[in-house]
């Protein structure tokens, strides 16, 4: 298994040097590399030797990276300490993305738990594609005192002419994270029109998308 980078930019330097990546899991699986067929059986050592392999041979002025837990694994202390473990290594900031992927054996009781512990570890927390079903204002109200970061992903609305069609779902995330004082990162950038509504309208902290760098992988 390997980490693929996607990187990501400063709104204000999006042709410039990336900040850094998201990063996401690929297994070599018939002489390709595929998505993982379960990613909640990844296991805390797996991702620990995958996280600090990859964020230690970063160059060292990247500011950030991310990567996804399922809800089964945000919610488990061994993941917070994997995490924290890794954090402790570099001073690149670690945030860990919440997946939409609802499981229904967890509650919005056990997530909120699940951010604090990791806020009571200062390691950072971002909601992943906020706006959908699994990621509603009034579970991420719940989850606010914890988190740092809202990620709002265009390609969970497409197709759009024109992202003006999605205006009003992205201003309650825009308008959200200024009053609560959290990161927005919008991803799903497609295109010049996509990256100048968004500079225009929805000035945020951090871009990415297949306009601005694809995923690829990263050297060990």
């Amino acid at each position: 298994m390997r980490f693929f980078g996607q990187p990501k930019y400063h709104l204000t330097d999006p042709s410039g040097t990336p900040i850094g990546y998201e990063l996401f899991v690929r297994e070599w699986r018939n002489d390709r590399w595929e998505l993982p067929t379960d990613f909640d059986a990844l296991t805390t050592s797996q991702i620990y030797r995958l996280l600090s392999q990859t964020v230690g041979a970063l160059p060292q002025d990247t500011e950030l990276v991310s990567f996804n837990l399922e809800q089964s694994q945000f919610i488990n202390p061994d993941f917070t300490d994997m995490v924290a473990n890794v954090q402790a290594e570099t001073n690149i900031k670690i945030y860990t993305e919440l997946t939409e992927r609802s499981n229904p054996a967890i509650s919005s009781a056990d997530l909120v738990a699940g951010a604090r512990r990791f806020h009571a570890r200062h390691l950072k927390v971002c909601i992943d594609d906020v706006g959908t079903d699994a990621h509603s204002p009034a579970l991420v109200e719940l989850l606010n005192p914890y988190v740092d970061e809202y990620k709002f992903a265009l390609q969970n609305f497409r197709p759009f002419s024109s992202l003006h069609e999605i205006s009003s779902k992205l201003a309650v995330w825009h308008d959200m994270a200024q009053r609560y004082g959290k990161v927005l990162a919008i991803e799903g950038i497609e295109s010049s029109s996509d990256l100048e509504c968004v500079k225009a309208s929805f000035p945020c902290d951090i871009v990415q998308g297949y306009h601005l760098g694809r995923p690829a992988l990263l050297s060990l």
